[in-house]
């Protein structure tokens, strides 16, 4: 994998510096302008999805997911972001598997003692560049490259803590250029990747969780992919989550079945089909967990007892998520969300295992937290 990575990355920063920054006659739209990203797509593995190997590696596809920030300058001269970047997560053996972070995050929690990746509010793109010369009205062609300082997190063969991947995207712009919709150019090396870029209200987001944007009432829903030892696994979740102008926030989720904890010592099927009650709360273990471009690391808890006994998650004490955010939409108050990684007290942190992103819409601020806002 890690020689089928670099010669990606070498492939692609020869296509970067062979490719004018030269924009031919007018700058597009969105030049001068900021995006959430999401990016999801599938990579073929080495086995059959239908069959196992000797040594019990699941044969699927593996689910891609990444989810980070671009801010174009004016005229688009200059490209920069972060990126969080999931790609078959800890199938390493199986021939693909990249989890990769501009930053490291619970670096003392994780039983792999290596971090979560995680965002940190900085640039971290390099070689980006915006070409129109040659394509159709609408279109533009997007590069950059991603460098991250957590790389191959959780790696049994020994993690990389830094490393870079080039991105090439077809994009096309939309009336008023608040969606951006692209497709990765085509490669004999590279997956096959969409991309949907919303664009971020103007100025710096502010960074203080529980006021705007980080407060209010906002619907969740999420799909995430695995492989298990046939097939694909796919894990859903609808809910919702409230966040107080005092900092505090919860919410509830309701999970499929093929996304539930076994209780421990039980043989009954678990069941998440009804609520399960969290709360949630910025990264409390390694300082500042949201940023003015932007993007945020939270830690959700499920709550233990849960106030509705059906939900198995809560058996594990402590057990939860860590999500890396960023905000996006005309008040910055929606969001795209990656889980990073999950947690089990006293085990500690791990990788997700789970290819996940989630959306957050808006529904508005809730009467506590509009009455503290107007009062500020």
């Amino acid at each position: 994998m890690k020689s089928k990575l670099l010669f990606i990355v070498l492939a692609g920063g020869l296509a970067l510096m062979a490719a004018p920054h030269a924009n031919a006659g007018n700058p597009p739209g969105f030049c001068g302008h900021n995006y959430a990203m999401l990016m999801t797509g599938d990579e073929g593995n080495t086995m059959p999805a239908t069959g196992v190997a000797a040594n019990g590696n699941p044969g699927a596809l593996t689910a891609i997911v990444g989810i980070g920030v671009i801010q174009f300058s004016s005229g688009c001269s200059k490209v920069s972001g972060e990126l969080i970047y999931n790609d078959g997560d800890l199938q390493f053996v199986t021939g693909v598997g990249v989890f990769a972070g501009p930053a490291q995050c619970y670096s003392g929690e994780v039983i792999f003692q290596q971090g979560l990746p995680c965002f940190d509010g900085a640039n971290h793109f390099s070689g980006g560049s915006i070409t129109t010369a040659g394509q159709p009205p609408g279109l533009a062609l997007l590069q950059f490259t991603a460098n991250f300082n957590a790389f191959n997190i959780g790696d049994p063969n020994g993690p990389t803590q830094t490393g870079s991947m080039p991105f090439a995207f077809s994009i096309q712009e939309t009336t008023g250029d608040s969606t951006l919709v692209g497709v990765s150019v085509p490669s004999p090396t590279a997956p096959v990747l969409t991309l949907t870029m919303q664009e971020q209200a103007s100025g710096p987001v502010p960074t203080t969780f529980g006021k705007a944007p980080y407060v209010g009432n906002s619907a969740i829903i999420c799909t995430g992919y695995g492989a298990n030892l046939t097939d694909l696994i796919y894990g859903a979740a609808v809910g919702s989550v409230d966040i107080l102008s005092n900092g505090t926030a919860s919410g509830i989720l309701s999970f499929n079945t093929n996304d539930n904890l076994q209780v421990a010592g039980s043989t009954a099927p678990p069941s998440n089909n009804t609520n399960c009650a969290f709360t949630e709360t910025p990264d409390p273990f390694d300082g500042p967990a949201t940023f003015a471009d932007g993007t945020s690391n939270l830690w959700s808890t499920i709550s233990s007892p849960n106030p509705d006994p059906t939900c198995t998650n809560s058996a594990q004490a402590q057990g939860g998520f860590e999500t890396s955010q960023v905000a996006w939409g005309t008040t910055d108050q929606n969001s795209y969300a990656t889980v990073t990684g999950l947690h089990v007290s006293p085990f500690g942190f791990v990788p997700p295992g789970e290819m996940s992103t989630c959306t957050h819409l808006s529904n508005g601020p809730n009467q506590n937290s509009q009455g503290n806002q107007n009062n500020q």
